[in-house]
């Protein structure tokens, strides 16, 4: 590799330090940490396995359970409704040609996106958290779905309307139109079962 990781984040993130006062103040081979009084920036490698480049922001005196709460980029930009225009995803870099590509869009985004965070805004923070949280939601509400209709499929199979019925009922809000037919079907079906 021509220029190790860490001199790369240095290069690409110097406006951590030029505009933003910024401090670097740890370099590991793949980890290289920013402070300023109030937030910390982290830019990490993983070279040995997934080879996944990402970056993270957070404030360094809010803990959540004792620790620090970074927040990634990909949040930041989700957030401000820009990941699928940025074409954003996660990065991987296995050669240097794509490590390079990986840093200057990430410094470039954080550069126009978190400006804020950057900041320490603390109602962009606040909004940050609270965006998390309706994702993380989100997520086990489609889990919890995802495991319902699978289980749903099998006693639609066997007939078994009230199985069907008890599984979509809880959630019945969050089905799609045909689901909402299916559960119908299923609640007249039972309700024409002989006593």
């Amino acid at each position: 590799m021509d220029k190790e990781f860490s001199e790369l984040v240095q290069e690409k993130f110097s406006f951590l330090i030029d505009k933003n006062r910024f401090r670097c103040i740890s370099v590991a081979a793949f980890d290289v940490r920013y402070e300023s009084d109030k937030i910390f920036v982290v830019v990490h490698y993983d070279a040995n396995r997934s080879y996944e480049v990402g970056v993270e922001i957070g404030q360094k005196n809010v803990l959540f359970d004792g620790k620090e709460r970074p927040f990634n980029l990909g949040e930041i930009l989700r957030l401000n409704g820009v990941a699928e225009k940025e074409g954003y995803k996660s990065f991987q870099a296995a050669d240097p040609v794509s490590l390079v590509y990986c840093l200057s869009r990430l410094s470039s985004w954080l550069e126009v996106y978190a400006i804020d965070f950057l900041k320490n805004d603390r109602f962009s923070f606040k909004r940050l958290s609270d965006f998390r949280e309706k994702e993380c939601d989100q997520y086990e509400l489609e889990t919890k779905l995802s495991h319902i209709r699978r289980e749903v499929q099998i006693a639609w199979s066997n007939k078994d309307y009230s199985k069907v019925s008890e599984l979509y009922k809880p959630v019945e809000n969050f089905l799609s139109e045909a689901e909402k037919k299916k559960l119908a079907f299923a609640q007249r079906q039972m309700s024409n079962l002989p006593n």
